[in-house]
């Protein structure tokens, strides 16, 4: 099942069936321009080199690596995506909450060599 996140009124959308999370940032004036592949997840960016989708494969597989309840990914009511540039990269957390006030911060780490995002 495809969906289009961009005309749904949440930013979010988690597929049960391919284990996957969708989060997208993107404001309708925005304009993709490319996309990125990190291990297990896609960004998406606009031309001012803003991420403003994201994709995120074998989400669960990932919270449970990490010690996180991936059973939040049955109740979301909300995802979130937050940026920092940190040292020779960027931490990217995806603030996931459920629908019973469950609330995992989940990290991921993307190194680079040079300044790529504007958060």
């Amino acid at each position: 099942m495809l969906v289009d996140i961009k005309n749904m009124e949440k930013k979010f959308f988690y597929d049960e069936f391919s284990d996957r999370l969708m989060i997208s940032n993107k404001k309708p004036e925005e304009k993709i321009i490319g996309s990125a592949r990190i291990l297990n997840v896609t960004l998406d960016f606009a031309a001012n080199n803003k991420i403003v989708n994201i994709e995120i494969k074998n989400i669960s597989e990932y919270l449970d690596s990490l010690g996180l309840d991936a059973a939040i990914l049955n109740n979301l009511e909300s995802a979130e995506l937050v940026f920092k540039h940190y040292r020779d990269g960027y931490l990217i957390y995806f603030i996931l909450t459920s629908t019973k006030g469950q609330i995992e911060r989940v990290p991921f780490n993307v190194p680079m060599n040079k300044i790529l995002v504007n958060a």
